[in-house]
Parts: structure tokens; C-alpha cells; sequence
């Protein structure tokens, strides 16, 4: 019996209008993109109870941190936050943390996409620039529209000895862009992979892992264009060659 890999999906935390109970969402993009690449997408709900993130990891094969709102700066030492900010439920940023951090502790293939990438650096002790137009001089192209539907193509430059070349095979890249937010200073361990025209931080990866990957675009809604789809293939094929740690 072929056994697919398990691929835990975190989500978004909506608070209700009586702010004692939430919802949780997520765009049925990423559920398909693992679908297609052969894996199981199983949903985790964030939570703050002892030991469930250790008892989601014991039975999945691989993790998709998806995109969302901002972190509070505070998370990553920044003293002020800017008013372009919008911060993410308490409830999801502490449980992303958590979740990212144990899965690197137990070498569990993930990956980040938009904020999923930030999670994974944030998580791994590194910073970000809070708005890309207003905090980084010179001349920046926008990486996001205010309005639908957000996204702006642009081109990323692949380093050739990284793992996002051994995926998608090129040293250019045409991928979407919906984010204010990027990298500052690379996390523990953190290396930068790709890059945007204006050399923004298009990719992290974390060698020595078994699977490492962040991404700043978003492929799951761009999964017909070549190589985004190879992303979602690359994490499922790592999460099913080693089985739950």
C-alpha cells in the first residue's frame, strides 16, 4: 500500500464579534497544492494547550506554514510599530512560533510561504523590516497592490548551489509578490537564496536540514505556472523519505 505523506497546515485565527471565541480559514490554494504533489494537507488549529503541537508533530510527515498579517515588531526586539502594521491574532503568532521552532528541533521538512518565511526566520532569532516603502532607502519597486488582487510579478535571481535551483532549475524566476514585509537580518543558521531585482530576501533556506524552504511569493496560487508547483512536489517528496521524526 503506498502510504502519502501527511502535510500539516497551519491556518488563519478569526476572531468572532464577541471576542471570546475564533474561527479558523484557509484559502483552499494550499490544500490543492498538496493534493497535486501527492501529500495529504491535514489542518492544525492553533492552540495554546500543553503538548498538542508535540502530539500534531508525532503524527505528520511534513509542515505548510501559510501566509498572513503581520508580526507584533516586539516579537523581534523592534522597540516602535509602524502604522502600516497589521498584526496577526496573539493567539496564531504564538502558536506559528512554537510550531516552527519544534518542528526545526525535530528536522521536520517545512515550509514557509510569504509570512510562512517570515515565521521561519523570526523563529530561528531573526528580524524584519516592517514596510518595505517606508523603511528601506532608494528606489524600491512595490511588492504588493493595496487593492485586489494584490499581487505584483516581478523576477527573483536564484543562488545556483541552493536547494530552490536543484527544484526549479533556473537562475531566474517569474513569481507573484503580496507582501510590505521582508527579511532584515537572516535568522540562526539562515541563508538567503534569492533574491528580488531591488535585492530584497526572496528565499531563506536552512542547510543541514532535511528540509528547509521559504518563500516570499506565493506558488500555491500560481501553481499552473512552471516550476511553483515543483515547490509543493519538493516538500512532499522530502516529508515521505524518512516518515514522521
Amino acid at each position: 500500500m503506498n502510504v502519502k505523506p501527511i502535510i500539516g497546515i497551519n491556518s488563519g485565527v478569526v476572531q468572532d464579534d464577541d471576542d471570546k471565541t475564533h474561527r479558523y480559514s484557509l484559502g483552499g490554494s494550499y490544500t490543492n497544492a498538496i493534493l497535486k504533489a501527492g501529500g495529504v494537507p491535514v489542518i492544525l488549529p492553533a492552540n495554546d494547550e500543553p503538548g498538542v503541537i508535540e502530539c500534531y508533530l508525532d503524527r505528520i510527515d511534513g509542515i505548510l506554514l501559510v501566509g498572513g498579517p503581520d508580526f507584533d515588531p516586539s516579537v523581534y526586539g523592534a522597540k516602535e510599530k509602524l502604522p502600516t502594521v497589521v498584526t496577526l491574532s496573539p493567539l496564531r503568532q504564538d502558536f506559528d512560533l512554537a510550531l516552527a521552532r519544534c518542528a526545526i528541533k525535530r528536522d521536520i521538512p517545512i515550509m514557509g510561504v510569504c509570512f510562512g518565511c517570515q515565521v521561519l526566520n523570526v523563529a530561528c532569532n531573526g528580524t524584519l523590516i516592517q514596510d518595505i516603502e517606508f523603511q528601506l532607502k532608494g528606489n524600491h519597486p512595490r511588492h504588493y497592490l493595496k487593492i485586489p488582487p494584490y499581487y505584483m510579478p516581478h523576477t527573483v535571481r536564484i543562488l545556483t548551489d541552493s536547494l530552490l535551483y536543484q527544484i526549479v532549475k533556473k537562475e531566474t524566476f517569474e513569481t507573484n509578490s503580496a507582501h510590505h514585509q521582508c527579511i532584515l537580518k537572516p535568522g540562526d543558521g539562515i541563508r538567503p537564496t534569492a533574491f528580488s531585482e531591488d535585492n530584497i530576501i526572496e528565499c531563506i533556506e536552512r542547510p543541514g536540514m532535511r528540509f528547509f524552504l521559504g518563500v516570499q511569493w506565493h506558488p500555491e496560487v500560481i501553481q499552473h505556472m512552471p516550476g511553483h508547483s515543483a515547490l509543493f512536489c519538493a516538500l512532499v517528496s522530502a516529508s515521505g523519505s524518512g516518515g514522521s521524526s
